[in-house]
Protein backbone atom coordinates (compact mmCIF):
# COMPACT_ATOMS: atom_id res chain seq x y z
CA UNK A 1 0.00 0.00 0.00
CA UNK A 2 1.29 3.19 -1.12
CA UNK A 3 1.78 6.13 1.41
CA UNK A 4 -1.28 8.36 -0.61
CA UNK A 5 -3.79 4.86 0.02
CA UNK A 6 -2.56 4.63 3.78
CA UNK A 7 -3.56 8.13 4.01
CA UNK A 8 -6.60 8.04 1.84
CA UNK A 9 -7.88 5.01 4.17
CA UNK A 10 -6.75 6.77 7.95
CA UNK A 11 -8.65 9.84 7.19
CA UNK A 12 -11.78 7.70 5.36
CA UNK A 13 -12.02 5.57 8.49
CA UNK A 14 -11.42 8.64 10.87
CA UNK A 15 -14.37 10.71 9.29
CA UNK A 16 -16.04 7.86 7.79
CA UNK A 17 -15.89 8.74 4.70
CA UNK A 18 -15.78 6.38 1.45
CA UNK A 19 -11.84 5.91 0.65
CA UNK A 20 -12.97 5.93 -3.34
CA UNK A 21 -14.54 9.36 -2.98
CA UNK A 22 -11.44 10.77 -1.68
CA UNK A 23 -9.88 12.66 -4.93
CA UNK A 24 -6.08 13.09 -4.09
CA UNK A 25 -5.80 16.04 -5.98
CA UNK A 26 -9.23 17.86 -4.98
CA UNK A 27 -8.47 20.69 -1.88
CA UNK A 28 -9.63 19.18 1.57
CA UNK A 29 -12.28 21.46 1.71
CA UNK A 30 -14.24 20.31 -1.26
CA UNK A 31 -14.03 16.86 -0.08
CA UNK A 32 -16.15 18.10 3.19
CA UNK A 33 -13.03 18.12 5.45
CA UNK A 34 -12.28 21.21 7.81
CA UNK A 35 -8.66 22.29 9.23
CA UNK A 36 -10.13 21.01 12.61
CA UNK A 37 -10.27 17.75 11.29
CA UNK A 38 -7.34 17.10 9.19
CA UNK A 39 -5.43 18.27 12.20
CA UNK A 40 -7.12 15.18 13.89
CA UNK A 41 -6.11 12.76 11.29
CA UNK A 42 -2.81 14.27 11.16
CA UNK A 43 -1.66 12.66 14.66
CA UNK A 44 -3.69 9.47 13.27
CA UNK A 45 -0.72 9.88 10.68
CA UNK A 46 2.41 10.08 12.70
CA UNK A 47 1.34 7.42 14.60
CA UNK A 48 1.03 5.03 11.58
CA UNK A 49 3.98 6.17 9.89
CA UNK A 50 5.79 6.81 13.29
CA UNK A 51 6.78 10.34 12.39
CA UNK A 52 6.34 13.70 13.89
CA UNK A 53 5.21 16.80 11.84
CA UNK A 54 5.47 19.13 14.51
CA UNK A 55 7.97 21.59 13.26
CA UNK A 56 7.33 20.44 9.61
CA UNK A 57 5.82 23.01 6.60
CA UNK A 58 2.56 21.96 7.09
CA UNK A 59 1.08 23.96 3.78
CA UNK A 60 -1.72 20.74 2.78
CA UNK A 61 -4.44 21.42 0.82
CA UNK A 62 -4.73 17.99 -0.57
CA UNK A 63 -4.73 14.44 0.51
CA UNK A 64 -1.70 14.35 -1.96
CA UNK A 65 0.02 16.93 -0.10
CA UNK A 66 -0.29 15.01 3.34
CA UNK A 67 1.41 11.77 1.25
CA UNK A 68 4.24 14.17 -0.12
CA UNK A 69 4.95 15.74 3.37
CA UNK A 70 4.58 12.27 5.15
CA UNK A 71 7.08 10.44 2.39
CA UNK A 72 9.63 13.67 2.57
CA UNK A 73 10.03 13.16 6.60
CA UNK A 74 10.48 9.45 5.48
CA UNK A 75 13.31 9.85 3.50
CA UNK A 76 14.55 12.69 5.53
CA UNK A 77 14.57 10.03 8.29
CA UNK A 78 12.25 12.36 11.06
CA UNK A 79 11.28 9.86 13.28
CA UNK A 80 8.62 10.41 16.19
CA UNK A 81 10.83 11.14 19.00
CA UNK A 82 9.52 9.40 22.32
Amino acid sequence: MTTLQTVQELIATELELDPAALDPGRPLEELGIDSLSVMECLFKIEDEFKISLAGASLAVRTLQDIADTVDSLLVAGVAEVS
